[in-house]
This record gives structure tokens, C-alpha cells and sequence, in this order.
């Protein structure tokens, strides 16, 4: 039999079985919709979900509510209209002489008739504000720029956790493939032996009996950690896909083809690039425009006033003059050009002194956030050329494992080789087949967190 391109030594395919399988599955094949196959994704397509997953959502609603903050400062320059309106019933008072200078009632009495009613409007238009407006735009804006740049980050965070349930099962289906043909191949050779036995050759001993049966215990033990570790990594895909039905392609195992380039030129691509790091510097210039923001509270507001008011009262006299001053009857528009100023000094001073302590822990916060973009650059980039050296050592000590299995199976196919030499075979092509994938697996998500490092991700979209 033969595992995702895995040789099975003295292993030859039945063919004639094989082919009465087909001929019995290929009515059930033919009845299956291609629908119920569940898509298989590539690790592109995987990224592209999970980067447009409910985290990426709730990191768009941050977003959105930054904008929302940025529109609302903006807003501030524009006019403010305040209405109001009132509708009750009216009092009855009339006037005794000609001047109106006597009224009946001359006090509150319990006498009503018809409606009182009215409203008024106060417009404010601001026109000079000593900067507190712009700074609460600059602001704003920042707040914005960051928001996006953690929308990008929480993208990458999204495609390195993509990046390890992909290979991460790739890795766990290719052990248990390799783990699977060996535990074949290890049966094949207890039945050997068993034959040998009990031909009173005299060859096969109980120390050959327990040694193969302790190979055979820890492959069935490595094979059970393998199926955990792919269900573990099957469940991982399904939920950051969002797709409970889904899998991943059938392409083997195999180290993605990526130049390093020189770890100086990406740690500074990591400096400017990183959204993390630029969330911080954004973070610092909101920081100090709310400083500036501050600051403008020891200057007033200039503002235009406009005011417009009527009220009617139907049970209420009209007087002779409107120089009366009263609420029954009223009418009129006005516009004052005011000057605003709420003096705190001593409050304002404090709260200034806050905003600056704030900005310049943004400042100590940015620059701490380019050296973490820095490490962590160098960290992926140190992993991945450790990797790579560990893919090539492997790929020639799997290759040389593999090599002494299958001269050693086929020495034991005609009873010329000790158990010893089966079991130390397999024990190394189990341990360097293992080193090889592990170290494909850990170069193949460095890669991506390098591409993470230098901002490659982004939110609803495949890789840029």
C-alpha cells in the first residue's frame, strides 16, 4: 500500500481487490452529490476567512467607532440648533382700562381659556475656539489611523493561527501516514518472525520478540498523539474558517520557497511596517493633540447667537405696547456675537500637566513598540533560517533512514537480518521522518510570521 507518496517496503498493491472495490463503490460515488464533498481550502483561502472571521468583525467595530469620533469632532464646527416647543392651557386674564396697566384676575385664580402655546430657537455657530476644536480633530484622527493599524494587527494575528492550523494538520496527517505504514511494516516482520519461530531455526529470541514489541507499542503510541493532534488541528481550521464542514487541501507537505533576505533591511520593514507599531506612533499624536487640547481650555470661545421665540395665549389680552414685558404674547428674532470663558486656571493647569504625563507615555509606548516589531522580526527571522538548516539536515537523515529500512526489510524478507537491526531502523526513519516535518512545519510558520512582522496582512482580503 502507499501513504501520500510514503514507500511501503515488500508491499505489492492488489490489484485485483483494488479493482472490485472500485467496481463496488462507484454506484455510492456516482448517487453523491460533488456538493456534500466539503470544500478544501488552500492556506490562502484559509487566511482570507479567518482574517474575515468574527475577531476581524469585532476589530472593525472598533474602527468604526474611531470614525465615528472623528466624524463627531469634526461636527463641532459646524452650527448647533436648539429647539423647544410648549403647548398647555391658557389662562384668562383681561384688561380692566385702555393702558392695560390693571388686569382681571390682578392674581392666580382658576380661570382657563382656550391654548397657550409657543417655542423657541437658539442658534450657535462657533467662530474662533483658540484651537480646541482642530486639536480634538487631530485627535480624532489618530485615534482613527491606530484603530486601523489594530484591525491590521488582529488580521495578522488571524493569519498566523490560520498558518499553524494548516501546517499544524498537515503535520499531524503526515506522521500519522508514516506512522500508519510503519505499524504495517512492523506486522509484516512480527509475522515473519513468528514464521521463523516455528520453523525450529533457533534464531529468533525472546529479546527479538520484546524489542519488536516495544517498537510496535511506541509507534501505536505515536499514531494516537498524531489522530489527536490532527482532530485538534481539524477543529482549529473549521473555526477560524467559520465553516464546520470544511478541510484543507490534499497537496503534501512541503517547505514554502521564500528568500530570508538580510535580517537588518526586515527588522527596519518591521520598524515602519509593523501595524502594531504604528498603531503606537498614532496613539502618541492623539496623545499630544489631546495635550494641545488641553492647553486651548485657558483661552475663550467666540460664537455667533441667534434667537428667534413666539408665544400665543387665547385667553390672555393683548397689551397696547410690545415693550411689555410678558409671556402671553411674545415674538422676535435676535444675534449677538458672544464670548465664552470658563476660568479654572489652577484646574486646568492640572489637567494639562495629565494630558502631557499621558503623551509622553505614548512617546515611551511607541518606542517600546518598534523594539518589540524589531524582536520580533528577528525572532521569525532567527526560527526560519534555524528551520531551514534543520529541513536540510533532516531531509539527508531521512533519507539515509529510509535507505537503511528498506535494506533492512528486505535482509529480514530472506531471514538474513537480526530484529535488532529492524527495530533500529524503524526507530530512526520514525525519528528523522518526525525532525523533517516538524522542521517544515516551523519553517513554514515563520515564513508567515514574517510576512506578519512586515504588515502583510490585512482584514477581509486574501494576502496583499
Amino acid at each position: 500500500m502507499r501513504h501520500r507518496g510514503y514507500q511501503c517496503y515488500n508491499a505489492p498493491m492488489q490489484l485485483s481487490w483494488l479493482a472490485l472495490a472500485t467496481v463496488i463503490a462507484a454506484p455510492a460515488l456516482a448517487a453523491s452529490p460533488a456538493a456534500a464533498a466539503p470544500a478544501k481550502l488552500t492556506l490562502d483561502q484559509l487566511i482570507a476567512r479567518a482574517t474575515s472571521g468574527p475577531r476581524a468583525a469585532m476589530a472593525a467595530t472598533d474602527t468604526a467607532r474611531a470614525r465615528a469620533r472623528a466624524d463627531e469632532a469634526s461636527a463641532a464646527r459646524a452650527p448647533k440648533l436648539t429647539a423647544q416647543g410648549f403647548l398647555t392651557i391658557s389662562p384668562e386674564i383681561r384688561c380692566v382700562d385702555v393702558a392695560c396697566t390693571q388686569t382681571a384676575p390682578d392674581s392666580f385664580e382658576w380661570k382657563f381659556s382656550g391654548a397657550f402655546g409657543g417655542g423657541s430657537l437658539l442658534l450657535t455657530q462657533p467662530i474662533y475656539t483658540f484651537g480646541k476644536i482642530a486639536t480634538a480633530r487631530d485627535a480624532a484622527k489618530a485615534g482613527v489611523t491606530a484603530q486601523t493599524a489594530l484591525e491590521n494587527e488582529t488580521a495578522g494575528d488571524a493569519a498566523i493561527d490560520a498558518a499553524r492550523a494548516y501546517w499544524g494538520l498537515k503535520l499531524a496527517r503526515e506522521l500519522r501516514y508514516m506512522l500508519e505504514d510503519g505499524i504495517d511494516e512492523l506486522a509484516k516482520a512480527h509475522a515473519r518472525m513468528d514464521e521463523r519461530a516455528t520453523d525450529d531455526s533457533g534464531d529468533v529470541t525472546i529479546q527479538d520478540r520484546q524489542r519488536l514489541a516495544t517498537i510496535e507499542a511506541e509507534a501505536a503510541l505515536q499514531l494516537e498523539d498524531a489522530t489527536q493532534g490532527e482532530e485538534i488541528a481539524l477543529a482549529s481550521v473549521r473555526a477560524l474558517a467559520g465553516d464546520d464542514t470544511v478541510d484543507i487541501d490534499d497537496a503534501p507537505m512541503a517547505a514554502i520557497e521564500r528568500d530570508l533576505g538580510p535580517v537588518d533591511e526586515l527588522a527596519a520593514r518591521a520598524r515602519a511596517d509593523r501595524p502594531q507599531a504604528q498603531a503606537a506612533r498614532a496613539g502618541a499624536d492623539a496623545a499630544h493633540a489631546l495635550a494641545a487640547f488641553e492647553a486651548r481650555q485657558y483661552f475663550p470661545d467666540l460664537a455667533i447667537v441667534g434667537t428667534a421665540e413666539y408665544a400665543e395665549a387665547q385667553g390672555v389680552d393683548h397689551p397696547p405696547s410690545w415693550i411689555y414685558s410678558q409671556p402671553y404674547h411674545k415674538g422676535g428674532v435676535g444675534a449677538a456675537l458672544i464670548l465664552r470663558w470658563q476660568l479654572e486656571p489652577w484646574t486646568t493647569h492640572a489637567r494639562v500637566e495629565r494630558a502631557e504625563a499621558e503623551a509622553h507615555h505614548a512617546d515611551a509606548l511607541a518606542a517600546w513598540a518598534e523594539v518589540g516589531a524589531t524582536l520580533e522580526a528577528r525572532t521569525a527571522h532567527t526560527e526560519a533560517a534555524r528551520a531551514k538548516r534543520r529541513i536540510d539536515a533532516a531531509t539527508k537523515g531521512e533519507e539515509a533512514a529510509r535507505t537503511w529500512v528498506a535494506s533492512v526489510v528486505q535482509s529480514d524478507a530472506i531471514g538474513t537480518s537480526e530484529t535488532k537491526d529492524l527495530a533500529d531502523a524503524y526507530l530512526a526513519w520514525f525519528q528523522m521522518r518526525a525532525r523533517l516535518m516538524n522542521a517544515i512545519f516551523q519553517w513554514n510558520v515563520a515564513a508567515i510570521r514574517l510576512d506578519r512582522a512586515t504588515g502583510e496582512f490585512h482584514p477581509r482580503s486574501k494576502r496583499p
